[in-house]
């Protein structure tokens, strides 16, 4: 702002989830008057925020000629490919300042070859690589490598451009389809060959003049479409900051050796850059911190987590990155995740990305269509907050992820289950031999707190009392030897688990239906092992489900461990195990090949439950009411 009695007017170029908050964060400040979004999307509303969907930012003339009739003082410019083609030098040459770096600072990020090049020059730890612009001498050099590698398109591809092949085989298949077949497009004309590293990666973020470097907390993303990290990249599930995993000292090594090293090299080869810079690092446990690549803008969807933990005005912090002054402003963050704010409704802010308004009707319009981001005195509170909002929002297709900043949480004392079962608790055993270890140190292990079975002489109540696990006998008939309703039994189980309070409860073998009311009180606590691969031969029990595997002449069975909802075999999938079905397969023969399997998945499920990557604080006795901690927990989802 050129005057102290005259308020900025400011362009923001883009239409995501990272644009609306930049633009929420930006019309906070005393300074601005108005914020123009060109496109901008359906979330950007308000008393300041106008968007401006006819603007064709890549004219630049068109765009110039928009800042002079508006009177626009500032632009910032949020996605890559603007920044790429150049926006920022025409602006600068016309008199308006741009937050964001021009063409010539941009390949930082547009070209991965000039970045590796880049940073091998300047000594700035980064793996191992080599670029290629002929096919042949690739294939040669991926035939030759004895390392994991991971194959990048050069140029920008919407950050779709990287794959990380497992095979030799699959690399080679990777490499045709990204050079030959063009499956980036001119993006694949040059690729990048890697080093595949190992370890926990942190996004950190930075503001810069083109000289100074001011670091924003480290953040983490999920990039990957189902919990536990599983299933296809995608642009970003969500994300969560200050990342724990990023200490102060390895956030100091980051901002002296990888972006200040950065910003002094581009300055020197006359690249001088203005704006953020973004660096996603590697932490592998044997060489330290290593450098993935360089973003040259705010990353999406860190930026949703991470606006709101700014405390400084974010117009004067891109006023003092273009005027060259960032080193005489105090740049601040928030110390804790941000408490509630007077506009955020229950503690939870809603930023628009894949969105749009037609006739006053929000509709969706892309694939990431919104990010929840919810905001209290802890992350686990944070969490909460920010499922607690989404869980008020719907629309066909919807998807997210239920574990966003899992890798931050660890139990802070050893995991309660209780097993309830019928029968010979055969898959119990295999957890007492791997897992049940009461009073253990070890953070994998589990203390089995108690064994309930509706069947007096249930070899599973033997089994427990063996290893010295308490064990019941719940009868379900009342005084009169009549038998009690499916709520009132349950209630008779729960009082029965009371004295243990378990943090999760485990069907093994449990030949009852439960009623509404307890799979309600123990939402997402509940786990049932199946012996099929549901939704397959759902119903079933024991011996029938085999028998009806091999009539129905299946090729493939296995176990399903998932939720428990009233409706049987029905609840959410968390984990499956699968075996061939051979001719030679009796019913007997199937049945134990399912046994050997089941332990595993068990196993297998405690673990991603204790781990906090099914959506629910494991730790029971932290929220009494039994609900899952997300409806009570900087995080964006």
């Amino acid at each position: 702002m050129d005057s102290k009695d005259k308020k900025a007017i400011v362009l923001l170029i883009g239409s995501g989830g990272r644009e609306h908050t930049m633009a929420w964060k930006i019309a906070q400040s005393p300074k601005v008057a108005k914020v123009y979004v060109a496109p901008g999307n359906g979330g950007v509303q308000g008393a300041k925020l106008e968007r401006l969907p006819g603007l064709q930012v890549d004219d630049h003339k068109s765009v110039i000629e928009e800042c002079k009739k508006l009177g626009v003082t500032l632009v910032a410019v949020g996605p890559e490919a603007p920044l790429a083609k150049g926006i920022a030098d025409f602006l600068n040459k016309n008199g308006v300042k741009v937050f964001g770096p021009e063409k010539k600072a941009a390949e930082i990020e547009a070209s991965k070859a000039f970045s590796k090049d880049f940073m091998a020059k300047y000594k700035i730890p980064t793996a191992e690589y080599k670029n290629f612009t002929d096919f042949k001498k690739a294939q040669a050099y991926l035939k030759g490598v004895k390392h994991q590698v991971v194959i990048k398109a050069s140029g920008l591809a919407a950050g779709k451009g990287v794959v990380l092949p497992e095979t030799t085989e699959e690399a080679l298949e990777n490499l045709e389809q990204i050079m030959v077949n063009k499956e980036f497009g001119a993006a694949g004309d040059e690729v990048v060959i890697e080093e595949r590293l190992s370890g926990q990666e942190a996004s950190v973020l930075a503001f810069t003049d083109g000289i100074t470097v001011v670091l924003m907390p480290a953040a983490q993303d999920h990039k990957r479409i189902f919990e536990g990290d599983k299933g296809p990249n995608t642009g970003g599930m969500g994300a969560y900051a200050p990342a724990p995993v990023l200490t102060k000292e390895l956030r100091e090594f980051v901002r002296k050796n990888v972006l200040q090293r950065a910003v002094d090299g581009l300055r020197e080869e006359g690249r001088k850059f203005v704006g953020v810079l973004y660096a996603g690092m590697m932490l592998d446990p044997k060489k330290g911190p290593q450098t993935l690549e360089f973003n040259c803008r705010f990353g999406d969807p860190e930026t949703q987590v991470l606006l709101p933990l700014l405390k400084t005005d974010l117009y004067d912090v891109m006023h003092a990155c273009v005027n060259g002054t960032l080193d005489k402003l105090d740049v601040q963050f928030k110390d804790e995740v941000i408490t509630g704010t007077e506009d955020v409704k229950n503690g939870a802010i809603v930023f628009h990305a894949g969105t749009k308004l037609e006739n006053n009707t929000l509709k969706t319009n892309g694939g990431r269509v919104l990010a929840v981001t919810g905001t209290g005195g802890s992350l686990r509170a944070a969490l909460g907050m920010a499922y607690a909002g989404l869980s008020k929002i719907n629309f066909e297709g919807m998807q997210f992820r239920r574990d966003i900043a899992h890798r931050a949480l660890t139990p802070e004392r050893q995991l309660r289950v209780a097993v309830l079962g019928s029968t010979r608790g055969t898959d119990l055993q295999a957890i007492i031999d791997k897992i049940h270890e009461p009073g253990s140190k070890d953070p994998s292990k589990i203390n089995v707190c108690a064994v309930v079975s509706n069947r007096k002489k249930a070899y599973i109540l033997e089994r427990a009392r063996n290893y010295k696990i308490p064990a019941h006998f719940v009868s379900c008939r009342d005084e009169k030897g009549n038998k009690v309703s499916r709520g009132v039994y349950d209630e008779r189980i729960e009082a029965a688990l009371q004295p243990y309070a378990p943090d999760l409860i485990l069907l093994i073998g449990y030949m009852r239906i439960v009623s509404e009311p307890f799979c309600k009180r123990w939402d997402r606590r509940l786990l049932n092992v199946h012996p099929s691969l549901l939704p397959k031969f759902a119903g079933g029990m024991d011996t029938n489900v085999h028998e009806a595997v091999l009539k129905a002449k299946e090729k493939e069975t296995g176990c399903t461990v998932h939720f428990v909802e009233e409706k049987v075999d029905a609840g959410e999938i968390v984990i499956q195990k699968s075996c061939a079905v051979e001719e030679k397969d009796t019913t007997e023969s199937l049945k134990k090949k399912v046994q050997a399997l089941e332990g595993v998945a068990l196993i297998e499920a405690i673990e991603k439950f204790r781990l906090y990557q099914l959506g629910v604080n494991p730790l029971r006795n932290r929220n009494p009411d039994g609900q899952p901690f997300l409806k009570r927990a900087k995080v964006g989802v």
